[in-house]
């Protein structure tokens, strides 16, 4: 006799934390891990020319929630223009139009190419003074 009605199973977050963390290992072996309290923080570097600084940067994975993305090196302030969130100091890597964040979605093959990309547009910002990549507006501080 089967049950009319199955218990629905409590989401294992260890079990999504222990997955990102085996993905990231196969795909960007120079990521290192912690886990602090059910959150998994991932650190890289990434240096996008040869004539770049190297920039370190944290992600921080709660599996309940979207990841953030700080920049460790170098201290780079908030800026309206340059897609970082006030408060946080994270970078805005992607729109909530674009993608809705949740377990089965993947820091491999978002954020990390996202924050590398970022830095991208950081340096060309560096340079032109304008933002190059496409995005949806959201400044804080109207002129």
């Amino acid at each position: 006799m089967t049950k009319k009605y199955q218990p629905k199973h409590p989401i294992n977050y260890y079990l999504i934390i222990n997955r990102e963390r085996t993905l990231l290992k196969q795909h960007y072996d120079f990521i290192k891990f912690e886990l602090q309290n059910g959150i998994l923080y991932c650190y890289g570097e990434y240096k996008p020319t040869e004539f770049s600084i190297n920039y370190k940067y944290r992600i921080k994975y709660d599996p309940v929630k979207a990841p953030q993305v700080t920049i460790r090196y170098p201290n780079i302030e908030y800026n309206d223009d340059i897609h970082m969130y006030q408060k946080s100091k994270s970078l805005c890597l992607y729109h909530k139009s674009d993608l809705n964040w949740n377990i089965n979605c993947h820091l491999f093959d978002t954020i990390i190419p996202w924050t590398h990309e970022w830095f991208v547009y950081y340096e060309l910002y560096c340079i032109t003074g304008n933002w190059e990549h496409p995005f949806v507006p959201h400044k804080i501080n109207e002129k």
